[in-house]
């Protein structure tokens, strides 16, 4: 079953997902996409800025295409049309720096439609 969108035409929404409190820190994870129904093979850029006391982004597309950076932001490119749920993790040192081995496995996430 396909993911029902409350607004196609909305660009850069923000969706938060707060981490638990791990050693006194707060950690907050959430991105923006500028372009939520992108074309095929266009370059859609996602940025985490929102976020916070993060040092690691692991960032999955959905697509089975993944990368982890220690910049909060990403662009991605879309080959094939389709529904894809893009997530951010906090992960690899962030947790280790902030949360007990096993952290918290709460993320941010998103539905994009790629169109042709």
């Amino acid at each position: 079953m396909k993911p029902k969108f409350l607004s196609l035409a909305a660009i850069a929404l923000a969706f938060t997902a707060t981490m638990s409190s791990c050693d006194s820190n707060d950690l907050r994870l959430c991105f923006e996409a500028d372009d939520i129904t992108p074309k095929q093979n266009q370059r859609v850029k996602f940025n985490a800025s929102c976020s916070e006391n993060v040092d690691v982004y692991h960032w999955n597309f959905g697509d089975g295409r993944d990368t982890v950076t220690r910049v909060n932001s990403v662009e991605h490119v879309y080959t094939q049309q389709g529904y894809y749920t893009v997530s951010l993790h906090n992960t690899a040192q962030a947790v280790v720096e902030h949360c007990p081995p096993g952290g918290s496995g709460n993320v941010a996430s998103r539905s994009i439609e790629v169109t042709q």
